[in-house]
Parts: structure tokens; C-alpha cells; sequence
């Protein structure tokens, strides 16, 4: 099938050339110091070295602060797609009183500054008893992290045929059933791309994270922070090259097993 291209104007592709540089200004520059053999940055760089990363690599307390924020993900992805695959369901496939409201709670995290929500949690989980910790971070970076879940798979919702679930309760399956063998396996792509988000929010984030951390227990972000105070070098550029691989390495294979249009229901 012939496709048809969108020619654009030279200004147009000038203007969008300089945002693109614009953006990835700092990131290229965090990628170079992290290379630089000197503990300061110099241009133009002369040599390139793995020095940092393997201090990093080496450094016991990014060691633990890594596993930290493995572990934390590995128990907040899982539990933030289980809690938006029947929000999103109720969200596009029901009509109840109310939905308008939980639509806009669910997605109120998005809006709410960071800091904002980490003082919140902190607040509310040491007057329930839990305060601070590992389980403080897990409830806190969950609820920060569920709106990506529930627009991902609500987005792969509004692309799915109702008139498939309506054939199947036709022909007598009951409403688990249909979920099970008709809505979950179309639900992939939402629950990929869900996953990959809720997993790179929750490693990366630093606003709420820094007020559910203790001193025993720091994820990555809050560790890199704590570093910085203490020692000047490009240490933490390591880090931050480490985290931008790892998210881009799960944005690069949600794509290739599912396709960056199809989680966004872009035809």
C-alpha cells in the first residue's frame, strides 16, 4: 500500500532540529562526562575512559541502593498493572456514577507536584505506622506510578472490538471468561507499554523518593543525590548514563515486541 508523506518546510524541520537539540543537550553532555577521564570536564575531550562506571559499579553504597530500586520496581510494576487493567476496563467498558471523578483521581498523581506528593505520603504513611523504608517507598512510587499504567491501557481499551466480547457472552461465556480469553490477550500492548512505564517513573523518581528514603534504605536517585554533597566527580554522570540505558533499552524492546503506535492506539 502506497503511503503518503508529509513534506514540511525548511523552517519547520530548522525549528524542530534545534528543539530536538535542545532537549538532548544535557543528555548528550551527562553521556560525555561519564567518559571523561578527569574528575572535571574538559572540551574537547581528549580520551574516553570506563573509569566512573566502574567506580560506580564498585561503590557499595550504589551497590545497595541499586538493589533497593530493583526490588522496589520488581514489587510496584506488578502491582500497579493488577490495579490498572480493571480501572481501565471499568473506565472504557462501564457506565456508572462516578467514573468522570475516578478518571480524574486516578489520573491526579500526573498533576500533583512531586513534592507535593512526597510530603503527602510521608505524612499520611507515619501516622498510619508505616513511615518510611522500603514499604513506604513501594506504597508511594505505586500510587505515583499507576496513571501511566491506567492511560496505557486505557488508550489500548478504546482500540479494542466490544463487538467481540458481545459475540462471546452470545454464545454463553460469562463475564470471566470473557475477560480472560477476549480482553486480556488483546491487552498486550497496554500492559507492555504500562510496564515500561511504571518502571522507568519509578527507578527515575527522585521529588517523592527522597522523602520515603532512609539512611538504610535509598534507591538510586536519592543515593546519586547524597553522593554529590559529598564528593565532586562524574560518579553520579555514571549513574545517570546507567538509568538512561536501561529505560531506553525498555522503550526499544516494548517497541519492537509491540510497536510504539499500537500502545498509543495510533493508527
Amino acid at each position: 500500500m502506497r503511503k503518503d508523506y508529509v513534506v514540511y518546510s525548511p523552517a519547520t524541520l530548522a525549528v524542530a532540529l534545534l528543539t530536538a537539540a535542545f532537549m538532548l543537550g544535557p543528555v548528550i553532555f551527562i553521556v560525555l562526562y561519564a567518559f571523561n577521564p578527569n574528575a572535571y570536564f574538559t572540551w574537547p575531550v581528549e580520551s574516553l575512559s570506563l573509569k566512573w562506571f566502574r567506580n560506580f559499579f564498585e561503590n557499595e553504597r550504589f551497590a545497595s541502593a541499586f538493589w533497593v530500586s530493583l526490588k522496589m520496581v520488581a514489587i510496584v510494576t506488578p502491582v500497579s498493572l493488577a490495579v490498572a487493567v480493571p480501572t481501565a476496563y471499568a473506565l472504557v467498558r462501564r457506565e456508572f456514577v462516578g467514573r468522570e471523578l475516578i478518571n480524574t483521581l486516578a489520573m491526579s498523581p500526573l498533576v500533583i507536584p512531586g513534592v507535593v506528593s512526597g510530603i503527602a505520603f510521608l505524612i499520611y504513611l507515619s501516622a498510619i505506622g508505616i513511615g518510611p523504608g522500603f514499604w513506604g517507598l513501594v506504597i508511594g512510587m505505586t500510587c505515583f506510578s499507576l496513571p501511566f499504567a491506567v492511560r496505557a491501557l486505557v488508550a489500548n481499551m478504546h482500540g479494542l472490538r466490544p463487538e467481540l466480547e458481545e459475540v462471546a457472552r452470545n454464545l454463553g461465556a460469562s463475564d470471566w471468561a470473557v475477560f480472560r480469553r477476549i480482553v486480556l490477550p488483546q491487552l498486550r500492548p497496554g500492559l507492555l507499554a504500562g510496564g515500561t512505564f511504571v518502571f522507568v517513573e519509578a527507578i527515575d523518581n527522585f521529588s517523592i523518593a527522597v522523602f520515603l528514603s532512609t539512611t538504610e534504605v535509598s534507591p538510586l536517585p536519592v543515593e546519586g543525590y547524597s553522593y554529590i554533597r559529598d564528593f565532586d566527580d562524574p560518579t553520579v554522570a555514571a549513574l545517570a548514563v546507567v538509568l538512561i540505558v536501561m529505560s531506553t533499552a525498555l522503550v526499544m524492546l516494548t517497541s519492537r515486541l509491540v510497536g510504539l503506535n499500537r500502545m498509543f492506539h495510533v493508527e
